[in-house]
């Protein structure tokens, strides 16, 4: 018969969502570095016809 600590089961639900969250976390990050690179483009647009 196995017994579990409560800790070490927690610890079992945990480890996958850790990587879940590191490829969420880049994801986000290219979003976020395309969202700024389409404004900066866009303002240069606005600063070359002004």
């Amino acid at each position: 018969m196995e017994t579990r600590t409560e800790s070490q089961h927690q610890a079992k639900q945990t480890q996958p969502e850790q990587e879940n969250l590191k490829g969420t976390f880049a994801a986000v990050l290219l979003v976020g570095a395309f969202i700024l690179l389409s404004w900066f483009g866009v303002f240069g647009l606005f600063l070359n016809r002004a």
